[in-house]
């Protein structure tokens, strides 16, 4: 059997690279290999600094005389797959003869280079690129600048990654189109505080920028976009809402072709909100509207986003029919595009889906198929997002100890990341299954650290939800009167963000607890509440939840008829609806309640 001389080549580029780069550095090989050979990570004075940049080795044996260029062809699966990846990637090409290596820098090289000579490239089945000879590889001071620049240049990009587009909108890269280097500078620094997402922060140095700083109408729309996300993120919905309504209004100055994208953007925050507050006719005419004007430009990544949001506003109708489909068209044109983690989020949206359907097998294969893609482009935040989700299926399954691995694993993720508001979501699911295990005082220690954080961050709608599984802990444990304080809370909270959901939600608990304390009257009051919300928001799982709970309190009361006529009700939304989440429970019931209304009228 003969080794390939070319195989030779590879192992002799990475043991050339090893000697090349520090002693101290780390070098990881990567198996298996998707395109990336290794991963490195740069150490300085001893300390491992957390800056890591992917490596694709290629080697030759001599480069030709008078060259003026080194070029190379490359299939364009992998250039797809540098495109979304998370972490800088370098093209490493090694030349034998002379010992030499040299670079570019995928995802820049990608954008700026390729993407501007060979509009069809993504069509090809491979590409020709082209290493510049001063793309030498000289010392370990280029690598170390693509670690921290190359991140940055990565993650603005990932921003609104575009990459099917002919032309890009400079304006909603983020960085306003300027000679102003204070207006660069600045808004750089908003949108890297929005990506470690400190928004506060982020929100401020926004509103700084178009108070202080003299500001065309696009590099205003700019503006008031991000800040408009911005406070999206912390549930600031009311003035979320008011800066992307201020987009809109100066979008009208504003030449059509620069306005549509960002107009599309400003539509679909609005939708976004609007489902928030369960006006889902609203969201849904928003984000239609947002579409519509994607299709016209040809923006198919845009186009699929708007796919994806339509189908979240059907999920949470819990037409899941519907969501579904949309879900499905969404990944479809991810999947054409080669855009990864759009894909990767579409198959988590879709196990979702299952999930609710009851389909826990399904739901678990479509979430770990996201998984190894957020995996394979290292994107570690949609990893933890997706650990999160399996875990949630072990915990209906009702293996803990798998589900408490699983988030126990997100909470390492969402530290490493620094992601505060997915480091509260992980110990509010650890304190969650230290409630379903009887161990009340470490579940309530999990959830009174997430809801710091929270508090912290600024995330309203995290904060409620802590209040509300704090109330969970204090309810079990006997103690209702604390339970109703954080109830009440978590209302007070809800209410003022506009969380429809989260409200009839409250309103659902704080009628548990007066049922509990036995005052039949105030918690069918609560219960009758919650359930005229979920109607006017047309949430079919709580409808069924509110009428289930109003079945047994007229059973309480002794009034059967009217128990079985609720809960017979709520049944035939979870079975329209295709919904399965507290049916044995309510079928139990009406087959209890059948019997006796049958035995009294014997």
């Amino acid at each position: 059997m003969k080794r390939p001389r070319q195989h030779v080549l590879e192992d002799e580029s990475r043991n050339a690279l090893r000697i090349f780069l520090p002693s101290e550095w780390i070098i990881r090989d990567i198996k298996p290999d998707y395109g990336i050979d290794m991963e490195v990570e740069i150490v300085e004075d001893d300390e491992v600094t957390g800056k890591v940049i992917w490596v694709q080795l290629k080697a030759t044996e001599n480069k030709k005389p008078n060259q003026k260029t080194i070029p190379f062809s490359i299939t364009t699966k992998h250039l797809k797959y540098y495109e979304s990846c998370q972490l800088p990637v370098l093209i490493i090409y090694y030349i034998k003869s002379i010992n030499t290596f040299y670079y570019l820098f995928a995802q820049e090289y990608i954008r700026e280079t390729l993407s501007l000579k060979n509009l069809d490239w993504r069509n090809q089945k491979y590409a020709n690129i082209k290493f510049p000879l001063d793309s030498k590889l000289a010392d370990i001071k280029v690598l170390k600048s693509i670690a921290t620049e190359g991140y940055l240049y990565v993650a603005q990009q990932q921003l609104n990654l575009k990459p099917e587009t002919k032309s890009a909108l400079y304006w909603l890269d983020g960085i306003p189109q300027s000679d102003d280097e204070d207006l660069k500078k600045r808004t750089l620094k908003a949108l890297m505080n929005s990506l470690a997402n400190d928004y506060p922060s982020a929100i401020k140095e926004y509103e700084d920028i178009l108070r202080l700083l003299t500001l065309s109408p696009t590099q205003r729309m700019s503006l008031l976009l991000n800040l408009g996300n911005a406070y999206y993120s912390i549930s600031q919905n009311d003035n979320a809402l008011k800066n992307y309504k201020a987009m809109l209004k100066l979008s009208e100055k504003v030449s059509d072709k620069d306005a549509l994208e960002g107009k599309s953007n400003a539509l679909a925050g609005i939708g976004l909100i609007y489902s928030d507050k369960g006006d889902m006719e609203k969201a849904l005419k928003y984000q239609k509207g947002a579409l519509k004007i994607h299709k016209e430009i040809g923006y198919k990544q845009g186009e699929a986003a708007d796919l994806g949001n339509i189908g979240l506003i059907y999920y949470n109708k819990c037409d899941l029919d519907q969501a579904l489909k949309y879900h499905n068209d969404a990944l479809k044109i991810y999947k054409k595009i080669g855009y990864k983690q759009g894909e990767a989020n579409q198959l988590g949206n879709i196990g979702l889906i299952y999930y609710n359907k009851g389909d826990l097998d399904q739901a678990l294969k479509y979430h770990n198929d996201a998984l190894k893609i957020h995996k394979e482009i290292g994107y570690k935040q949609g990893e933890a997002s997706q650990l999160g989700n399996i875990g949630n299926i072990y915990l209906v399954k009702g293996n803990l100890d798998k589900a408490l691995k699983n988030y126990q694993d997100v909470l390492q993720i969402e530290r490493v990341i620094g992601h505060k508001q997915g480091e509260a979501k992980a110990l509010c699911n650890i304190g969650l299954i230290y409630r379903a295990k009887g161990e009340l005082d470490s579940a309530s220690k999990y959830l009174k650290e997430a809801l710091k954080i929270d508090k912290e961050i600024g995330y309203k709608q995290g904060e409620a939800s802590e209040m509300s599984n704090i109330g969970l802990i204090y309810r079990a444990k006997g103690d209702l009167d604390n339970a109703l304080k954080y109830y009440n809370h978590a209302l007070k909270i809800d209410k003022e963000i506009g969380y429809k959901q989260g409200e009839a939600s409250d309103l659902g608990n704080i009628g548990l607890i007066y049922s509990d304390k036995g005052d039949l009257n105030n918690a069918l009051k609560y219960h009758k509440h919650a359930l005229k919300i979920d109607k006017e928001i047309g949430y079919k799982q709580g409808e069924a939840s509110a009428l289930g709970n109003i079945g047994l309190i007229y059973s309480d009361k002794g009034d059967l008829n009217n128990a079985l006529k609720c809960l017979k009700e709520a049944i035939n939304i979870l079975d329209t609806c295709k919904l399965v989440y507290g049916r044995d429970i309510i079928q139990k019931a009406i087959d209890s309640f059948t019997k006796k209304v049958s035995g009294g009228n014997s």
